[in-house]
């Protein structure tokens, strides 16, 4: 898909409520007003690093966070923020302050919240797609022009990012036995720089 087609695509799932994130389910977050130039440059200055131009657009044409995979994007300040209030800004330097030890790059800014402490992040320079959790950086192998054209296209990426763990035991209730499935690591490999 073109990149203007996956924007549009984009822009119309984010206007309804109820497709506007994978969540929505549970609560459509409010689509934030696209990021105004100003936003966007006081953004990246604060960040030290410029955004992909498919975020920029993103952001600047659909929505300043609020839409997109799983509880959404969390925009720039001014956006939509994450359930902490913190716009990218803050929660970058959050996330990764300290350095725990992962070599985190300047360039590498998050997207959304997966919960369970895991965030899609972006490798600004490449436009890669990379899921942090507590063991660090891993690179999922997508761009974001994928990642969006996924999530535009309903596929689940929960199911494409993530492993899975079936257990069994009984339920409570109605004493029978019951397996449930739940997510466990991001799939992919250990983040080590820049990606080609």
């Amino acid at each position: 898909m073109k990149e203007d087609s996956l924007i549009s695509a984009a822009a119309k799932r984010a206007a309804d409520p109820m497709t506007r994130t994978d969540w929505a389910d549970r609560g459509a977050p409010e689509l934030a007003p696209p990021a105004t130039p100003e936003q966007v440059d006081q953004a990246q200055r604060a960040l030290k690093c410029r955004l992909h131009p498919l975020h920029r657009r993103l952001l600047q044409e659909v929505g300043n966070g609020g839409f997109g995979p799983a509880d959404g994007l969390i925009g720039v300040p001014g956006g939509r923020t994450d359930d902490d209030g913190r716009s990218v800004v803050e929660l970058r330097d959050q996330l990764f302050a300290g350095n725990t030890g992962i070599g985190v790059p300047v360039q590498i800014v998050p997207l959304c919240d997966w919960g369970g402490g895991v965030w899609s992040c972006i490798d600004e320079d490449t436009g890669h797609v990379l899921m942090l959790d507590e063991a660090g950086l891993i690179n999922t192998g997508m761009s974001l022009h994928e990642w969006i054209g996924d999530w535009v296209n309903n596929v689940s990426l929960t199911e494409k990012l993530f492993t899975f763990e079936e257990h069994t035991g009984i339920n409570p209730f109605t004493k029978k036995p019951m397996t449930t499935r739940l997510r466990s690591r991001p799939i992919g490999t250990p983040y080590r720089g820049r990606t080609s």
